[in-house]
């Protein structure tokens, strides 16, 4: 390996914990260096901490299979979530220019005041996102530093999160040895839209769908800019607990069905992290309840009533969200659910518009074989954010702690103090 800086992404879902370390190769690519995940064994629900100990439990396995792939440490982490209120504003601001040129200081001076007019307190400020800018009567401006004009208007889109769900997520990442810093709290949907759009899919308009295990997750881009985000409480654990239900099995038994039932043809059967991969091995489904042709048919349409329920929810949100404007790109499902066969054609029948699986090749090698799989777009999308909100400091004192790890065979100190955060997220304007 390299000796470039190794980013540390780790995506908190509800049923497992991912986590991705790679190094930047060029503006839009990563090496991944190294990948684990591990069950959540019920610490999470719905996208929040119910159980603090086992959240810590699988954070620290998966950084540990990770780090022991990449043969370096971990010390800070961008955290990936979905979980709690989230609620988005768009806030209309305008400062005075008086006939001089727009400076930096006047972005931020832009963004702050939006994120004061939310009148919510810092700590749950997610996201400031400059959606356009205008300069007296010229509108539509992406970038206005270096322009003349009497005033400066800005539209930008303020994500807020719950202070009690940010913290336990905080809290529990800093049990597992790790440093986090505010900042370093990512939404998944934003983070798998960085994965898997460019930006011609969001000139021409674009709905990213993240179906997880316990949340679903969408998130709307129309001209270029970001129109919003929305996080439903429903996911693949649902179809698990409605065909332990229907088949009076436990859930662990009907997850292991649907994944044999919901294989694609030719393929071994969608499996689990290993114990060495940070996951839990799976004995067989024991031959009593293993799906015969009958059952396989009872199982599917367990499962799709599910997932359609699941969609429908998701399509009644977009359709308010976009207003009857057309989505050139339609739909770019990503996720766990997203490995479902035939999940395409389903989809559109509900969406009626074009709908495609997300894809993360183009964007990654190395351990390509794992990075590239759906469910793993919102990881490899926190790479990009922790690329542009790490600053030198910490870039420099990571490479030096792996180097005296490499040298020494021991664990490396923390994170610097000093931190310089990049919070324009201009991936995502």
């Amino acid at each position: 390996m390299t000796e470039q800086p190794v980013f540390a992404a780790i995506d908190l879902g509800s049923t497992k914990v991912c986590v991705v370390l790679g190094q930047a190769i060029d503006e839009d690519r990563f090496e991944i260096v190294g990948i684990g995940s591990a069950s959540t064994q019920g610490g999470m629900r719905n996208g929040t901490i119910v159980d603090v100990q086992q959240t810590v439990a699988a954070i620290r396995k998966a950084v540990d299979v990770a780090a022991r792939k990449a043969s370096c440490q971990v010390s800070r982490v961008v955290v990936g979530f979905a979980g709690g209120e989230i609620e988005g504003q768009d806030q209309k601001v305008m400062i005075a220019l008086k006939d001089r040129e727009v400076m930096a200081s006047d972005i931020d001076r832009i963004l702050q005041e939006a994120r004061t007019m939310m009148g919510c307190q810092a700590s749950e400020l997610l996201h400031t996102i400059p959606k356009s800018y205008r300069i007296d009567e010229q509108g539509g401006i992406l970038n206005p530093v270096g322009m003349v004009g009497a005033r400066l208007e800005a539209l930008v889109h303020v994500i807020r999160g719950s202070d009690m769900v940010l913290a336990n997520l905080k809290r529990s990442v800093e049990r597992a040895g790790l440093t986090v810093r505010d900042g370093d709290f990512i939404l998944q949907p934003l983070a798998s839209a960085r994965a898997v759009l460019t930006e011609d899919d969001k000139e021409l308009g674009v709905c990213v769908v993240d179906i997880g295990g316990g949340t679903t997750t969408m998130v709307l881009y129309q001209n270029g800019s970001l129109s919003g985000v929305r996080i439903i409480p429903l996911g693949g654990g649902a179809m698990t607990k409605d065909l332990a239900a229907v088949m009076r099995i436990s859930q662990s038994d009907a997850e292991r069905i649907k994944k044999e039932v919901f294989s694609t043809p030719g393929q071994a059967p969608l499996q689990e992290p290993s114990d060495e991969e940070g996951g839990t091995s799976s004995p067989p489904v024991p031959e009593e309840i293993s799906p015969g042709a009958g059952r396989r048919t009872q199982v599917r349409e367990v499962v799709e009533a599910r997932l359609e329920e699941i969609l429908t929810r998701v399509k009644g949100d977009l359709d308010r969200m976009r207003q009857n404007a057309f989505l050139a790109r339609g739909v770019v499902l990503v996720g766990g659910v997203a490995r479902m066969p035939n999940i395409v054609p389903f989809a559109e029948k509900i969406f009626e518009m074009p709908v495609s699986v997300g894809q993360t090749a183009s964007r990654v090698q190395g351990l390509v074989d794992q990075a590239s799989s759906p469910e793993y777009a919102s990881a490899i999308g926190l790479l990009y954010f922790a690329r542009d909100q790490w600053g030198p400091e910490e870039l420099g004192h990571q490479s030096e702690s792996r180097t005296d790890e490499a040298r020494e065979g021991g664990r490396g100190t923390g994170p610097a103090p000093g931190l310089r955060i990049w919070n324009w997220l201009r991936e995502i304007i």
